[in-house]
């Protein structure tokens, strides 16, 4: 079949993949269909890996934060399939993801001790703000401690901690009510791990990473540091979306060679990340049975991607770091923090890359008024004159008052 000159999209549509993974198709063995491969086998497991120096296994890939209200039954058929690392947030789908996993822990009591929880506060500038987000964290989601508990949005390194943090977190691990203890951000993670390690009583953090971010010699240095020091590591934004990504010819070229493989471009993207076992886990926002099987097939099948498997993302990478915001902030230095460009670009990432539009619009619609407003009329050009990347940030913001409005 002659595929020049068809972009992914029609690719995928005319060999009657569309939406779902070959991995339901093949059962990732072979090309042989999964009713096949699966008839006398034992279910597969998600395996786990240690979270840094804290020993603590999890599954390498983990359910995010969605409104587990409304979505019971595939909380459960995740923690059957061994996807038992549940992310969280007390802001996500406004409480209902944490109160679902409450009601959940209701149904099923004796799951909590299989499962490893992380959640999430934000904009929390004293201690005691903190120590009570643990507690309602708590309250929300029917447990007596969290495995994990994160301070989040992180924007310029964390020289600006709330005072007396380190020793409110000492406390709540005594008292039994947290594990472990970290920091997530989607902005600049270079200063959140340098900070992270000079800090010392850090146990995890949560970073975007990526098969783009993964060819850059400096976030390589940087997973380097965190395993020296022992701080466990989860990954964000696996998927490399763009906020105004086009499809281009090394994709299709990437697809077809993933597919004869037995994968999806999704799938390889995730194993690639899984490439790096200091990862323990992947952060995915698991919203369908279909996502599901897929991504859990993907972590079951115990197969590396090959050198030359890699070296299908180094040109896939290549060709598409112009097109993807990478967080560095460098926007901000020049724009200023009130600008909001990455938070905005990482909402159209959501609405053209994942297509999530309902949650792209909710969070622009919790944008400051003025942002919003101007988002059209603004100057831009000096953020693209210091992006490193080219991204036509002006181009994005106009569609983004559009399109999210």
């Amino acid at each position: 079949m002659e595929h020049k000159g068809m972009d992914r999209r029609l690719f995928l549509k005319t060999t009657g993949i569309g939406g779902v993974s070959l991995a339901i198709s093949s059962g990732l063995a072979g090309n042989a269909p999964a009713s096949e491969t699966a008839k006398d086998a034992p279910a597969k497991t998600v395996p786990t890996r240690k979270l840094g120096k804290s020993g603590i296994p999890v599954s390498i890939l983990s359910l995010g934060g969605i409104d587990w209200t409304t979505q019971q039954n595939l909380l459960r058929m995740g923690f059957s399939m061994g996807a038992t690392l549940w992310d969280t947030s007390d802001r996500y789908e406004n409480g209902k993801s944490e109160i679902g996993i409450g009601q959940y822990f209701s149904k099923y009591p004796e799951d909590r001790k299989k499962v490893f929880i992380c959640t999430k506060a934000s904009e929390k500038a004293e201690a005691k703000q903190v120590s009570d987000a643990i507690d309602t964290s708590l309250k929300n989601m029917n447990t007596d401690y969290l495995d994990l508990f994160l301070l989040t949005e992180i924007k310029n390194g964390l020289g600006n901690l709330p005072s007396g943090l380190k020793e409110m977190v000492e406390k709540k691990k005594k008292e039994g009510k947290i594990k472990l203890f970290g920091f997530s951000s989607h902005l600049a993670n270079d200063k959140i791990v340098a900070d992270s390690i000079a800090l010392g009583w850090v146990d995890a953090l949560m970073i975007t990473y990526n098969y783009i971010l993964m060819q850059k010699d400096e976030v390589k240095k940087q997973i380097d540091a965190c395993a020296k020091a022992g701080i466990g590591l989860i990954a964000i934004k696996t998927q490399g979306k763009g906020p105004d990504m086009a499809e281009t010819p090394q994709a299709l070229e990437a697809t077809k060679h993933f597919m004869e493989k037995g994968y999806t471009l999704e799938q390889a993207k995730l194993k690639a990340v899984w490439n790096d076992e200091r990862i323990a886990s992947i952060c995915s926002n698991i919203n369908s049975v279909t996502i599901l099987k897929d991504n859990v097939a993907a972590a079951t099948d115990n197969i590396k991607l090959s050198y030359h498997d890699l070296g299908m993302f180094k040109m896939l990478a290549d060709s598409e770091c112009g097109q993807y915001c990478q967080g560095c902030g460098k926007c901000l230095t020049v724009m200023g923090d009130a600008s909001r460009i990455p938070d905005v670009m990482r909402y159209m990432m959501y609405f053209t890359g994942y297509h999530e539009t309902d949650r792209a619009r909710r969070l622009f619609r919790e944008l400051p008024g003025p942002v919003r407003n101007t988002l059209a009329s603004t100057d831009y050009s000096k953020a693209e004159a210091v992006c490193p990347h080219g991204l036509r940030i002006g181009s994005i913001m106009r569609k983004a008052s559009g399109l999210l409005a």
